[in-house]
């Protein structure tokens, strides 16, 4: 007669238990208090006693393949990392294949679980349940207790003195549910593990400010790991095991704080864990860097005092203001049915043989599972608990003498602290392969790795170097699975199926094709060697010049030709008589604040004309859309960090975030405009209707400006004028691109109109274009929408403002020795650096992202997230769009109709200038003819400059800057254009944008390489630092020159308009970007030894190879 089995609980480890009972041929009987499975992972707007209760945002931490029941791989378009809506859908498909739910009793309370007095010899139980309020009592040969431990929340208030007195609101992490609610609030989340992370990280894009306090620190690991792919798929490894296993604890601490490092240097970011060399579990969170990069996370160190308002912190700090407290303290956990004597829990802790039997009892038929929180996924773990709990129920599997499995508990007691800390939210940690391996041995399904090296080397390979995922404990023993083999060699497939959503032309992938590649790679180095040839040939013929043409190519300073550095005139020289002194200037946004001091500077009378009410340009944001005037939505942050991103000689204070955010930003150009003195020069509310050269034009040089003022219309001459409108005004939307467009019974928009993610709520979105707006907004959807498409037909780089170590990308990218590497080498050479640069992150084709043409340079998009919702299956990346129907679109490739509700066309801006003659401003396939992307070529008179018609590979803000130097040493008539037919040349030369064979080559014609085009614009006005000079009277500021970022106040370190402050501020750049994101100081001294340690550890890692080998 079969055994009967109580099944406490139908989450993830009930669920896997009734079918290990059924699979040996047990009869179990579950009971759920709920009327439904999945447990944790079923989400519920409220919070239900005795329940483990979820935010609605909560995704999977381990990925699919990891984390599946190892005979029933999930579906392979399932994304890698699954929201709890999709993993409670596999959970029901799991059910329902192997037919669990006729034995789950739900809406049923277990009430106590007693021994029957003849336990000793029998080992059964009576279990005493209640089902809408009837009890009933039944006899059970086992138990197996599935009720998890994320029930009871723990809130020591008795660690935050003064918490009684907070006027605020403050709750447990288990009461969040979303964000809304907290908008404009000041919130310190307490706690820094994988909920509060979360949560700290979902509320900050709508609170005013959001503070993290930790007391101990904590690594932080993307979901996203090497070339993209899940961080279990590259981490939990045999070999990785085995090297832990094997390696002196010294070199594994050294190798384990190296690799959390990679992504960003926690002590920079307040994150080290107090004592880093612990196996702590890290938290995953695939934003939590960027977020504090951006300022919207402060990290603090431990609260030591609450007030009404305000917390104070160790480090002895205090916020103030602060409306919402959010206990992520962790739980306690306790079987209220169970008697003590059954399964004593003190201090969170209890004596579980292999966490999992009591073992004092007479009788092994008790079993508490997934009481273990191992560092991998805790689907596999329970499933192989209950495997082999259920063949100890059946008599298969014998459990030591009681002796013998509290020496076991000691044992593993006492490596636990070793390994991970006494900290009570690592009581329930274990090392996940070894663990599993210890439960595969009892049941004898661990593999034989030797014998598969023997008899199955393809196999045996990927078990020991892939991932180590539950189908290799279905592989031998009780329990064996026909498609395990198949399941470990295709699960890479998986993997690659939900990303690769995007069809790619193929590349060329033959041996030939690779031939051809090794063949081509040699002929470009053949070339570049003759070119150096030639050019040092070149440089010894011209022997007046030899010294500094070699310093000149050294350092790819290009010597200024003819054509553009006939500017320098003395001052003597200049007509004073026809010298500009009025201008005007057109906008108020960033170039033209620029404008304005510059001319101020050069002692010319500026009048600035902004159409609307304040300053700011593109950086003021409203919530409407205005005629004329750029517009942004709400959530925009700056993709140059504020070291690159300022005005050469005004730098961010220091306390500001490193990328800013929109209303931060206004705020700085306010100070700008406020510390020079510029707003007396701005007429507002006034819109320029005509500029129009005067009669006598080619002989003054002036302009008629006419203007309308509150319904009023005024004229003005002015000698010069300054074009500052930029060129993200007009919505380029080709309709006509997309056919049945006009049918569409949805709403579209041009992306110029969004504002907030608000309107995407529930509704299955189309963002077309794969451009910092387009991806920004997908992505904003991608949290509130159903479903998200971002259509692109090109495809884009995507990089991540935190680069190497955590620095902002733009630091670690933009520098003068890059640069000069780049444009030394063969265009297929720079252009394989990049997409290997590009891809250190993620693999764009598998992601669907690369782009078709890798010859030019698109300039990349900027975004934190992109990857991580397309890894989490919450967006999906699609081709150009073939036919747009009523109510659907189709993509090319994919015969699929896709039901769509909202399109957003992020199909980027066209230019014009209304207020100008055409003939002033030539206009041509959105090119302008503009020397320099500046001085209209055809003028008699140089006395209209386009400031900011340009997009540099760089920040916008020091070359608008630049150019407005520039352009005003030209308009007093400091400096001269070189002859028209000189500078039409070279615009002519810039629009067919001809591939010279080395350095980058760009796809668009406004683009620009970054420091080459300023140092351009520095050396016509004398203000480019002589490197040579700078190495022989001040060597380390010539090597944080050109080694370090090319920050703007490099700038103004020499020639008109010097600032004072260049030097110091150069110096000082690293550490105003560590100010903003170094709030927690740990207190934690390196050891004297640890030089010596890295080098013993070194030579031991060499030692310890050499003997495996052997």
């Amino acid at each position: 007669m079969a055994k009967k089995v109580a099944v406490i609980g139908a989450g993830v480890s009930g669920l896997s238990s009734l079918k290990c009972c059924v699979d040996e041929g047990l009869e179990p009987t579950c009971f759920e208090r709920t009327e439904d499975i999945g447990g944790l992972w079923r989400y519920k707007e409220n919070v239900e006693d005795g329940r483990a209760s979820i935010y609605q945002s909560v995704i999977t931490n381990t990925s699919k393949e990891m984390s599946c029941f190892s005979d029933f791989p999930m579906p392979e378009d399932f994304p890698n990392f699954l929201h709890n809506s999709k993993l409670l859908e596999y959970f029901r498909i799991f059910a329902k294949k192997f037919d669990l739910l006729k034995y789950i009793q739900f809406q049923t309370v277990v009430l106590s679980v007693k021994q029957l007095p003849d336990f000793s010899s029998s080992g059964r139980w009576e279990v005493v349940t209640e089902t809408r309020g009837k009890e009933q009592s039944a006899i059970f040969d086992a138990v197996m207790v599935c009720s998890g431990h994320h029930i009871l929340p723990h809130i020591p208030l008795e660690s935050f003195p003064g918490i009684e007195r907070f006027k605020g609101q403050y709750f447990h992490s288990r009461q969040y549910k979303h964000p809304e609610g907290f908008e404009g609030k000041r919130i310190l989340v307490i706690g820094l593990g994988n909920s509060a992370s979360d949560i700290a990280v979902e509320l900050s894009k709508k609170a005013a400010q959001v503070f993290i306090s930790t007391r101990h620190g904590s690594w932080v690991m993307s979901r996203i790991s090497e070339c993209g792919y899940p961080w279990d798929h590259i981490l939990l490894t045999r070999f990785s095991s085995m090297l832990q296993n094997v390696l002196p604890q010294t070199l594994l601490k050294w190798m384990r704080e190296r690799q959390k490092n990679q992504w960003f240097n926690h002590e920079n970011y307040g994150l080290e864990p107090q004592n880093k060399y612990l196996m702590k579990e890290p938290v995953l969170n695939d934003d939590l860097p960027s977020r504090i990069l951006c300022g919207a996370i402060k990290v603090k160190s431990r609260v030591t005092e609450i007030t009404e308002t305000a917390a104070q912190f160790e480090d002895g700090t205090e916020e103030s203001d602060i409306d919402v407290i959010v206990f992520a303290t962790g739980y306690t956990f306790s079987f209220p049915f169970l008697e003590d004597s059954l399964v004593k829990v003190e201090d969170n802790m209890v004596s579980l043989y292999k966490y999992m039997f009591p073992p004092h009892l007479e009788k092994s038929t008790l079993a508490c599972i997934g009481l273990i929180q191992p560092l991998g996924s805790i689907f596999p773990t329970v499933e192989l608990q209950a495997r082999w709990a259920t063949r100890v129920f059946k008599g298969l599997c014998t459990l030591p003498a009681e002796t013998t499995m509290m020496a076991d508990i000691i044992k593993r007691n006492k490596q636990k602290i070793d390994l991970f800390g006494k900290s009570r939210s690592q009581i329930l940690q274990t090392n996940y392969i070894t663990y599993l391996d210890e439960l595969a041995l009892e049941i004898g399904a661990k593999p034989d790795l030797l014998s598969l090296f023997l008899e199955d080397p393809r196999l045996a390979v990927k078990l020991y170097f892939g991932p180590c995922n539950s189908y290799q404990y279905r592989l031998v023993g009780p329990g064996w699975w026909v498609g395990a083999r198949s399941a470990i060699l295709t699960q890479k497939q998986r993997i690659l199926k939900p990303l690769k959503t995007r069809t790619l032309n193929p590349s060329l992938t033959s041996p030939a094709a690779f031939l051809l590649k090794i063949l081509g790679l040699l002929a470009l180095v053949v070339a570049f060697f003759f070119r150096l040839l030639w050019k040092i040939r070149r440089h010894i013929k011209r022997r007046n010049h030899c010294f500094q043409r070699l310093v000149h190519g050294l350092f790819h300073i290009s010597a200024p030709n003819s054509s553009f550095s006939s500017a320098l005139v003395p001052l003597a020289a200049i007509d004073k008589e026809n010298m500009a002194k009025r201008v005007a200037v057109v906008g108020a946004g960033v170039s033209g604040l620029a404008a304005i001091k510059c001319c101020l500077e050069a002692g010319l009378q500026p009048t600035c004309f902004e159409r609307s009410d304040d300053l700011g340009g593109l950086w003021r944001f409203t919530d409407h859309v205005e005629e004329g005037r750029a517009s942004l939505y709400k959530s925009v942050v700056s993709n140059s960090c504020k070291e690159m991103s300022c005005y050469s000689d005004f730098p961010f204070p220091e306390d500001y975030p490193n990328y800013v955010p929109n209303a931060q930003f206004l705020e700085y150009l306010r100070m700008y405009a406020n510390r020079f003195n510029l707003l007396k020069c701005i007429q507002f509310k006034t819109k320029v209707c005509r500029v129009a050269k005067r009669s006598d034009f080619a002989i003054t040089g002036q302009w008629e400006v006419v203007t309308l003022h509150e319904g009023k219309q005024e004229s003005a001459i002015f000698d010069a004028v300054m074009v500052c409108t930029g060129f993200l005004t007009d919505p380029y939307l080709p309709l006509d691109s997309f056919p049945g467009i006009n049918t569409f019974k949805g709403q579209y928009f041009h992306s110029r109109q969004y504002k907030h993610p608000d309107i995407f709520k529930d509704k299955r979105v189309l963002v077309i274009g794969v451009g910092n707006s387009g991806t920004d907004i997908a992505v904003e959807a991608s949290h509130v929408a159903k479903k998200v498409f971002l259509s692109t037909t090109a495809g884009a780089w995507v990089i991540s403002r935190v680069s190497d170590s955590g620095f902002p990308w733009d630091m670690m990218f933009t520098t003068r020795f890059h640069n000069m590497i780049r444009n030394s080498l063969p265009t297929p050479i720079v252009t394989w650096w990049i997409a290997r640069k590009m891809n250190s992150w993620f693999n764009h084709a598998n992601y669907g992202l690369e782009p078709e043409d890798r010859t030019q340079l698109k300039e990349p998009v900027l975004n934190d997230e992109l990857p991580g919702r397309i890894i989490t299956g919450k967006l999906l990346i699609k081709p150009s769009i073939k036919e747009v129907k009523e109510n659907s679109v189709i993509f090319h490739n994919t015969p699929k109709e896709e039901p769509i509700d909202i399109i957003v066309l992020a199909t980027g801006y066209t230019f014009a200038f209304p207020f100008l003659e055409e003939t002033v401003v030539k206009l041509e396939d959105g090119q302008a003819s503009l020397y320099k992307y500046i001085f209209p070529t055809h003028l008699q008179k140089p006395t209209l400059a386009v400031i900011g018609l340009i997009k540099p590979l760089g920040s916008m803000i020091p070359t608008g800057e630049m150019q407005a130097r520039w352009a005003v040493q030209v308009l007093k008539g400091v400096n001269k254009l070189p002859p028209a037919s000189v500078m039409i040349e070279e615009v002519n030369v810039r629009k067919e944008n001809r591939p010279s064979g080395f350095g980058l080559c760009y796809c668009k014609a406004l683009q620009a390489d970054y420091i080459t085009y300023i140092d351009e614009l520095l050396t016509s006005i004398n203000a480019k630092p002589n490197l040579l000079s700078m190495f022989l009277t001040d060597p380390r500021l010539a090597l944080t020159v050109f080694f370090g970022p090319c920050t703007p106040y490099q700038f103004r370190l020499t020639g008109p308009g010097r600032w004072e402050g260049a030097r110091n501020a150069i110096l000082t750049q690293w550490d105003r970007t560590l100010k903003a994101t170094k709030t927690r100081i740990v207190q934690e001294s390196p050891s004297p030894f640890a030089s010596f340690l890295k080098l013993f550890s070194f030579l031991a890692l060499l030692g310890a190879i050499f003997l495996i080998v052997l």
